[in-house]
């Protein structure tokens, strides 16, 4: 099964005056299923975007009618194609990361192996 991404805004920066908003605070999480049965393989990144809406534009959408899609769009947007990818990607290795282990403990002459996370 495939990895599966979650973008969400855990905080919205703005003013009390107008409900400009000023910073969107995001997270986006990576999931993937363990073929083993044992807990989901779990990743995260997160950061904050400068938004600084007008509200002038004819866009604008007032505070308290905003949807976290929208916000999720804005974030995204900012970041551009790219860095999504590319933040998307560092979450995807942090998965195989976990899936396989780079690092391993045991002796060769003991069977038991035990992974080190």
């Amino acid at each position: 099964m495939a990895d599966t991404y979650d973008w969400t805004i855990n905080d919205l920066v703005h003013e009390a005056s107008n409900g400009v908003v000023i910073t969107v605070h995001w997270n986006v999480s990576a999931v993937r299923p363990n073929p083993n049965g044992g807990d989901e393989y779990y990743a995260m990144d997160g950061g904050g975007e400068f938004i600084n809406g007008d509200p002038k534009a004819k866009s604008f959408i007032p505070y308290g009618d905003l949807k976290e899609a929208t916000c999720i769009e804005w974030v995204k947007n900012i970041l551009g194609p790219e860095r999504v990818s590319e933040i998307e990607a560092g979450l995807t290795s942090q998965l195989d990361a976990q899936a396989n282990p780079p690092l391993r403990n045991g002796m060769p002459w003991n069977t038991r192996e035990i992974v080190v996370d």
